[in-house]
């Protein structure tokens, strides 16, 4: 079933995967394409594109070209485009080349933007390729 387009938001139609609301993973997650996660997941996430939903708890460093946070990452945080809702919870460093954060989010940690991605950026992007 497809949803329509929300502001800002994606067709779930373009998502490979979804981690759902419930569902709780121990262990790394590495993932090609646009996922979703709702659930709770121990460990690390890297991906192409991910998704941190509202419902989430991310306890683990999450890495990825393009993020979208909505939920709670207890973690370090990497990307190239980093999109902070205002639903979001981070508690870790955070080392980005593009930020944007809404009004409301809560962030307790060390940011780095800009150039610091620079040497970080090729890596990021072999890993997902």
């Amino acid at each position: 079933m497809l949803r329509k387009k929300e502001e800002g938001k994606m067709d779930t139609a373009e998502i490979k995967s979804i981690l759902a609301e419930g569902l709780k993973i121990d262990g790394n997650i590495t993932a090609e394409g646009k996922i979703r996660i709702d659930g709770v997941v121990n460990g690390n996430v890297k991906g192409h594109f991910i998704i941190v939903g509202q419902t989430s708890k991310i306890t683990g460093d999450v890495e990825a070209e393009k993020l979208v946070i909505m939920g709670e990452v207890n973690g370090n945080v990497k990307g190239t485009s980093v999109e902070i809702k205002s639903s979001a919870k981070i508690k870790g460093d955070l080392t980005v080349k593009e930020i944007s954060v809404e009004p409301g989010a809560s962030i307790e940690g060390k940011v780095q933007t800009g150039d610091f991605l620079k040497t970080e950026q090729t890596s990021l992007t072999e890993t997902t390729e």
